[in-house]
């Protein structure tokens, strides 16, 4: 071991002197000299002995040691010698004899004498290797450690002159170099605080992750089954599937490789071959390497998000210009005019990390704000017109309805709470603007999220402080996007629309836009009969504006913005106003007015809509609150506009013509539709609308005495013709598949019903026809037309006497009439139109009842609206038969909780009068041509079946006349059952559940046999085939259904295809032979068995199923009776051509007999052809 020590060598003696460790004293006094405070402090004079440069390198000389090392190896005998060399290459490996060569070369390079500095002994030092432990010394259980190596000394010196001019100096040790003894005890560890789990927060958006440098650990946790076995159990297997179960979830690790999607400062992606290319000087290469160590050009998504989270407010604005340019990149790719990028993954939650960042720098101050808002209006705002691109059926800037749940990522409170913060703060006119198109986007979504803008403290106040009040330096486009706002704010609910009337001060300044906007937005609050009042504390600038719409320059969306608050407001008559102000304002003769400066072109026709609608809402506020019924202001009105409505050259007889082509017209070519086709269709219906509805305004009070004469003429004939087209247009096919466009339909639903009105007032119109074209309209009606809806159908009723049976020739049981007649089911059929009496929405006409209801304007979201569970409009065909929807879930029907006084009717009744009405919709619409509204054959079968599910306290179906009833309805069966059942019930086990009936209670009832039958069709799944005639085949004999009576449009659907499910064909086969079979089953599975059998029956993939063929006829011929044997020998069917029953399908003919014939001796031989021979003659 002492040969491993260095030479010593001594310090070179100095001829400086050493200082003295004590101050000399003064001459004078003997005391030190007191250090003065001008003079340098202790700190300083440290700091300049620290940092006072060093002397001369230290020289080291040689000494004895290396002679007393020598004398003491000579002494050794070759036994310590060898001994000692193993011991030192145990300890530090077979290296350490180059190592101490090189050291010793080193030193004598400069021959005897020669003075070595201590840095190039240290860089000899460093090139030592790491040495392996030996397992004899890792195997070692005990003992002190072995002392750590020093470095090699110094020759110069033993000890360094100054405590400023040590420098240690280590090997690179690695960590094989330290062993741990397996003995060595443990040390304490802190138990394990058990913590609850983490909460799952939707609304945490993770923005990237950090990828560490440094490589976990190789070593498992203490207690871990891979600590056990490398502890207790070396030997065994590292994965050991047995032990799968105890192993714990490995998280995949972060990748590696490189990212190849790379953006510049604008946000754009860089193509990967400029990556290595583009020179550094543009400001792509401030981020971090690649795992590989490279600086690539460009940012990654990560560096992105985290030059977003920059402590440096110039980064972060920097890192928002580009997610602004990302998310503009990422709607791009959306719309498909940039090539999709696969390493960006899902665009949805690149979109929810870009929103997460920029929210949280809303609240920021400068071009950081600026920029953030430009990302939330990307993500927001631009995405939005993207999928309105690319629903043709949506269109941009569609208004009206909610458009639904929107995907926002961040809790909307914080978002709304960060935008208040903005708005107040904010003057950029740019930012402003998207800080309102962010709310408009987001109040259009839902009711619920209008809700939220409007309770967030400060919000519609700071909207109305910067953009709205008469300081106000906003634009005046900012100005009518803020009223816009504030418009479908209102329009959202009622709640917020009272909420807003605070804010309602100041009229804004009265440009076009602006004052447009305002009129509109009062319009939207006299729809709730709110605010009204202004009429009359604003009636000087309110007849100022009256003069000023007159006026030949005026815009035209002034002049409709001004004749539609004044129609509200002459409906509000009666709340904030009085009747006779409305007089003494003269609104209605401004109105005639109006028409005098108006033209025919068609984009004027929207201001005609819209001064027809206010001069009818004068003639019916009129009617009522006006002397005698208002025939003075009647007569003043029609010797004005008459002589337009019936004169060839009129204005208003141009514009109604002209209407009524472009509409039909624009049926014609509507095919698969689109929002624009929509649009123009719309504004060509709300034209007629408002003719109709001013024509109706002009009749007297509501009489016995018949109209003598119209009051002025329409095209009548022309507008029943364009009516019944539209009806009947296979358009309305699409009102559940447009979205949000469904809105766009409401139009159309108004024509039609201003229509049924108007032919309910024409002479020529029986009660028939009346009646069939008001089944017809309800089903084309949409939500908000509830109150219309109620209407017709109480007319319907009232109609409907027994009167009107016997002369129509129904025969009805007088049980029915006696029991009320159809009044029984109106709660229930009332309840269909209008689930639910906490929801109203304002009707696109107001009416003074609609006022006092309507909670809101918007039509609800597709999703909700045709969910059939809150809104009923539209109504389907078989909303007839809805009264047993409630009678078979009674005890969650909110009718039954809610029927009037008096009402007492059994379930029999209901189902009676639901069965009546049901088969006289039908032949009204089938009587006047009403095909589609005719309830088909799959809804009547659907209904029947619910009759008899019907057995609470008695069995309904055994009911005569119930029984009567459902044979006129009974059809093919269908799908139409999902409306019923829901998603969540599967038709299947509705069948199921209607077959187990039948066995358990129907004794052989014969409608209710053919009701089963139905479901067997080829049409349809072969399920239901194998549960009644294989799980239920006891019940076949039960089933006696003649071919006639057979509830399909034809018998060949139950043929063909021809059965090739082995299951099946056996099913039929044993059916054929053990169960005594009668009528259409019995054909049925004769059919199917003949055709496995015989070639000439075989089609398709049964063509060259001979084995089976084959099968089937041993066993028919060793198992059958000779009745079966006969019928399947003989059978003959024909795929084209109406479907040949009996007698006709055993008439082979002497070639169809001889084939057989052929094909049996072929089969089965002479044996097997012998015993049928003689039926084949």
């Amino acid at each position: 071991m002492a040969s491993l020590v260095g030479d010593v060598f001594e310090r070179t003696p100095s001829s400086s002197k050493a200082a003295s460790a004590f101050t000399k004293a003064s001459a004078q006094t003997g005391f030190p000299q007191a250090p003065h405070r001008s003079k340098k402090s202790a700190f300083a004079r440290a700091r300049e002995a620290k940092a006072a440069p060093r002397g001369h390198v230290p020289v080291v000389g040689p000494s004895n040691a290396a002679e007393r090392t020598r004398k003491r190896v000579v002494a050794m005998t070759e036994e310590e010698r060898e001994e000692e060399r193993r011991d030192i290459l145990e300890k530090f490996g077979p290296g350490i004899g180059d190592l101490l060569q090189r050291v010793r070369d080193a030193r004598s390079k400069a021959g005897h004498g020669a003075v070595t500095s201590l840095e190039e002994v240290n860089l000899q030092f460093r090139e030592v290797h790491c040495f392996a432990i030996p397992n004899q010394i890792a195997q070692r259980k005990s003992g002190p450690l072995p002392p750590a190596l020093s470095p090699v000394p110094s020759p110069a010196s033993t000890r360094p002159t100054s405590r400023a001019s040590r420098k240690l100096r280590f090997a690179e040790v690695l960590p094989d170099d330290v062993h741990v003894y397996e003995s060595a005890p443990p040390s304490p560890r802190k138990k394990a605080l058990a913590l609850p789990p983490p909460t799952d927060d939707s609304d945490v958006v993770s923005l990237g992750t950090f990828a560490s440098s440094s490589r976990a650990t190789d070593e498992p946790v203490e207690g871990t089954p891979e600590d056990i076995r490398r502890r207790f159990f070396p030997s065994a297997p590292a994965h050991n599937a047995d032990l799968a179960w105890m192993m714990e979830d490995v998280l995949p690790s972060a990748s590696t490789e490189r990212a190849t999607l790379r953006f510049d400062l604008t946000g754009n992606p860089l193509a990967e071959s400029l990556h290595s290319s583009l020179p550094t000087h543009l400001g792509l290469h401030h981020h971090a390497p690649d795992a590989d160590g490279v600086q690539r050009a460009g940012y990654t998504l990560d560096d992105v998000f985290m030059t977003s989270r920059s402590g440096v407010k110039a980064q972060r604005a920097a890192g928002m210009r580009m997610l602004a340019g990302m998310a503009r990149w990422a709607a791009a790719v959306r719309r498909g005019d940039v090539e999709p990028v696969d390493s960006v993954g899902n665009l949805s939650e690149l979109k929810a990390r870009i929103l997460a960042a920029a929210v949280e720098a809303l609240s920021e101050r400068g071009n950081l704000g600026a920029h953030a808002i430009e990302v939330v209006w990307e993500c927001i705002v631009g995405y939005a017109e993207v999928d309105e691109t690319l629903n043709p059926d949506l269109g941009r800037d569609i208004s009206g309805v909610e458009l639904g749940a929107t995907d926002l990522t961040v809790p909307l409170a914080h978002l709304l709470s960060q935008l208040t913060e903005s708005t107040s703060e904010l003057s950029s006119t740019a930012s402003q603007t998207r800080i309102l198109a962010i709310l408009l986007r987001l109040a259009r979504q839902t009711n619920e999220i209008a809700t939220a803008i409007v309770s967030t403290p400060s919000l519609v106040s700071s909207l109305l402080r910067t953009f709205l009040l008469a300081n106000s330096p906003s634009a005046p486009t900012d100005a009518a996007l803020a009223l816009d706002l504030l418009t479908t704010l209102a329009a959202s609910t009622l709640n917020t629309a009272d909420a807003l009337l605070r804010f309602v001060a100041v009229l804004p300044p009265p440009t076009a836009a602006v004052l447009a906007g305002t009129l509109a937005f009062y319009a939207t609050l006299a729809s709730y009969g709110l605010y009204s009042h202004i009429a009359g504390t604003a009636q000087e600038p309110l007849a100022r504006l009256s003069a000023y719409v007159q006026s030949p320059g005026t815009e035209r969306s002034v002049r409709k913005a001004w004749a539609e608050v004044i129609a509200a407001w002459i409906v509000c008559a009666g709340h904030d106003i009085l009747w006779s102000q409305v007089a003494a304002w003269r609104w209605g003769q401004d109105v005639l007015t109006l028409r005098d400066v108006l033209g025919v072109a068609t984009a004027e026709w929207d201001v005609w809509t819209a001064i027809w609608s206010a001069e009818a809402a004068w003639l019916e506020g009129s009617r009522i609150n006006g002397v005698r019924g208002g025939e003075a202001e009647r007569q003043e009105c029609l010797a004005v506009i008459r002589p337009g409505f019936e004169a060839d050259g009129g204005k208003e007889n141009t514009i109604v013509r002209a209407a009524m082509g472009a509409l039909d017209a624009g049926l014609d070519r509507f095919e698969r539709g689109g929002a624009p086709k929509l649009r123009a269709i719309g504004v060509y219906a709300e034209t007629l609308t408002g003719a109709i509805r001013l024509w109706l305004a002009c009749l007297p009070p509501v009489s016995d005495v018949p109209l003598a004469a119209p009051p002025f003429a329409l095209p009548f004939s022309q507008l029943t013709k364009l009516c019944a087209k539209l009806v009947t247009h296979p358009l309305w096919s699409r009102v559940q598949k447009c979205g949000p466009g469904y809105v766009l339909f409401r139009p159309l639903a108004s024509l039609l019903s201003i229509y049924l009105q108007l032919s309910q007032r024409l002479p020529d119109v029986s009660q028939d026809v009346w009646m069939a074209q008001a089944l017809a309209i309800l089903s084309r009606l949409l939500p908000g037309d509830e109150e219309f809806a109620l209407t017709v159908a109480q007319q319907v009723f009232e109609l409907l006497t027994p009167q009107w049976a016997l002369s129509h020739g129904l025969n009805v049981a007088q049980a029915v009439w006696d029991k009320g007649g159809l009044a029984p089911i109106k709660p229930f059929l009332l309840g269909a139109i209008q689930p639910k009496f906490d929801v109203h929405i304002g009707p696109a006409c107001l009416s003074p009842s609609s006022i006092q209801t309507a909670t809101t304007l918007r039509l609800p979201a597709p999703l909700v609206a045709f969910s059939r569970r809150d809104f009923g409009l539209p109504i389907s065909r078989d909303w007839t038969l809805s009264p047993l929807d409630h009678l078979l879930r009674s005890g969650t029907s909110t009718v039954f909780g809610n029927l009037p006084a008096g009402w007492d009717a059994s379930e029999v009744d209901i189902t009676r009068a639901a069965l009546l009405l049901t088969e006289i919709s039908r032949q009204l619409a089938s009587r006047f041509s009403f095909a589609e509204f005719v309830l088909t054959q799959e809804e009547a079968v659907f209904g029947c079946m619910k009759v008899f599910m019907l057995e609470h306290a008695e069995e309904v179906f055994r009911d005569r006349v119930v029984g009567q009833l459902m044979d006129v309805l009974l059809a093919p069966f269908s799908e139409v059952a999902a409306g019923f059942l829901g998603t969540s019930t599967p038709f299947y086990q509705y069948y199921t559940d209607f077959v187990a009936l039948y066995d358990a209670i129907s004794f052989s009832h014969p409608t209710f046999a053919r009701l089963l039958l139905p479901p067997t069709s080829m049409r349809y799944a072969l399920d239901y085939r194998r549960h009644l005639w294989n799980d239920f085949s006891h019940i076949l004999k039960t089933i006696r259904t003649n071919p006639e009576d057979m509830i399909a449009a034809d018998l060949a659907e139950f043929m063909w295809p021809v059965e090739s499910d082995p299951q099946m064909v056996a099913a039929y086969l044993g059916a054929l032979i053990k169960v005594p079979l009668q009528g259409f089953p019995r054909i049925l599975a004769l059919h199917h068995v003949a055709c496995n059998i015989w070639p000439d029956l075989r089609t398709g993939e049964l063509a060259g199923n001979g084995d089976r063929a084959e099968k089937l006829l041993r066993v028919v011929v060793d198992q059958g009776g000779l009745e079966v044997i006969t019928d399947v020998v003989r059978y003959q069917q024909k795929p084209a051509g109406p479907v040949r029953l009996p007698p006709d399908c055993f008439d082979l003919g002497a070639d169809g007999r001889a084939a057989r014939l052929t094909f049996i001796e072929r089969v089965g031989g002479a044996v097997l052809s012998g015993r049928v021979e003689g039926l084949l003659k």
